[in-house]
């Protein structure tokens, strides 16, 4: 089996990519041979423990039983039949992930296509095997790779069972790291594998076609046609960071990331799923959660009002239903910034701190009966607390003048700009101008005039300005 380096798949952002290979099966041996092209120095194998309890293993046997039934239920009934429905997912709780929590809490984007992958390990296991497999991976990507968790949001078996990935909650828009540059606006599903010369198994591309018929509908993206977005860049990414980019919306790793992923045989087969899951998509009838901000611009530390409705539209009632609130600043992931309760009226309402500007939405995660809904993201400005200090309002000329004070929060670029002006006639004139770090919410700068007269010292960030005058003599 020859390896693919591990760098084909990663999260967004700058990390350094780590050396090595994608990991291997290994299934029962205990002995492996390994051969390398090339010098190669300081080579390391890593094992991972990737065996699944014994009440794992049993409760995988019995999902395939009925997950063969399913299968062969589905295979005569392609057609629309209305709104798809969510495929039986194996939980990571039921194939083992409680040994591999992941390092953070999950960060939430969108979903505007979805990235077909393959695993690159060994096609040769049996049903029981692939709740190791998916561990293994899990524990290879969080201990080796040094990712929060594992790589995808869902993988699927040859056999058509679909395993949960990264935590998050399958119905939201669980950022991955799976297509560098893009997964803040995509969902990866992995296939376990190695497709580089053979397709994917007839219960295995039925249980994809379900499974992206149900995730994409549910965030109301077809299955077809094409879908442009902004790559974030990255060392494996094809485009430069800012550059839009066109992808199919069921697309395949190697068409945003340089790498032969998800192999040949697997790549061929993505236009008839794309066709395949247009047949059984449709239309999520949609709830409606509303979102207002009672102010656009807030005085940090002054929360934010918001306010809105809570309407499904199967008519149950959403009195009591919880409502997670979230931020994002410049593009980046999703983060919990506070929560609301829907009122018996339907209407909701909270106050929520933001740490800095950006854009707010509240998300409904979801319930037994119900599918998760987010409201359109509003933008609030978040002006900066600054206080500005001398150490004297009087100087001898040619003497150090103190500046200090306090900024919340940080600016993007980490600085304030202090600028010392001298009164010349009716005129200010620009005596003195620098950029000063902010560090801990605080700034210090020392300032020196030296001539005589009055003076005044500004500090300015995007949002705040805070002026004093000095006299010197």
């Amino acid at each position: 089996m020859v390896l693919p380096p591990s760098g084909e798949h990663a999260p967004d952002g700058g990390r350094t990519p780590v050396h090595g290979s994608e990991p291997a099966w290994t299934d029962s041996a205990d002995v492996f041979q390994l051969r390398l092209h090339g010098h190669a120095d300081a080579v390391r194998a890593r094992f991972v423990r990737a065996k699944p309890t014994a009440a794992v293993a049993r409760g995988v046997t019995g999902r395939l039983r009925r997950r063969a039934a399913a299968v062969a239920r589905g295979a005569q009934t392609l057609a629309p039949a209305g709104a798809p429905q969510p495929p039986r997912v194996i939980t990571r709780a039921e194939w083992g992930a409680a040994a591999v929590p992941p390092r953070a809490t999950a960060g939430y984007g969108g979903v505007q296509l979805a990235f077909v992958h393959h695993t690159v390990t060994a096609n040769e296991y049996t049903p029981q095997d692939s709740a190791a497999i998916v561990l293994g991976i899990a524990r290879y990507h969080r201990d080796s790779n040094g990712w929060n968790d594992i790589g995808y949001n869902f993988l699927v078996d040859k056999y058509g069972q679909v395993f949960e990935g990264r935590a998050g909650g399958i119905g939201l828009a669980v950022i991955g790291a799976h297509a560098q540059g893009y997964n803040s606006v995509s969902t990866g599903v992995a296939c376990l594998g190695d497709f580089r010369s053979i397709p994917e198994s007839e219960p295995g591309i039925a249980a994809v076609t379900q499974l992206l018929a149900w995730k994409l509908g549910l965030h109301g993206v077809p299955a077809e046609g094409t879908v442009t977005v902004t790559s974030l860049g990255g060392k494996a990414n094809l485009y430069r960071s800012g550059t839009p980019v066109t992808f199919q919306r069921i697309s395949g790793h190697r068409d945003g990331n340089g790498t032969s992923c998800p192999g040949d045989g697997l790549y061929g087969q993505l236009p008839a799923l794309r066709a395949l899951v247009a047949r059984r998509i449709a239309p999520v009838a949609a709830s409606a959660l509303t979102l207002r901000a009672a102010a656009n611009r807030v005085r940090y530390p002054t929360g934010v009002r918001l306010s809105g409705q809570l309407r499904f539209v199967d008519g149950s009632a959403s009195g009591g239903a919880p409502l997670e609130l979230q931020f994002q600043a410049g593009g980046g992931a999703w983060r919990p910034v506070g929560a609301a309760s829907v009122g018996g009226d339907g209407a909701w309402a909270a106050t929520a701190e933001l740490p800095a500007s950006g854009l707010v939405r509240a998300v409904f995660p979801g319930d037994g009966g119900r599918p998760p809904v987010q409201a359109t993201p509003v933008s609030v400005t978040v002006l900066p607390r600054l206080s500005l200090q001398l150490g004297a309002r009087r100087a001898r000329r040619g003497t150090t003048v103190k500046v200090r004070g306090v900024l919340s929060p940080a600016p993007a670029d980490g600085r304030v700009q202090c600028v010392l002006e001298r009164q010349v006639g009716r005129r200010w004139v620009t005596v003195q101008r620098k950029r000063v770090n902010v560090r801990r919410a605080s700034y210090a700068t020392a300032l020196r005039p030296r001539v005589a007269g009055l003076y005044r010292v500004t500090v300015s960030t995007p949002g705040a300005l805070e002026r004093l005058r000095l006299w010197v003599t």
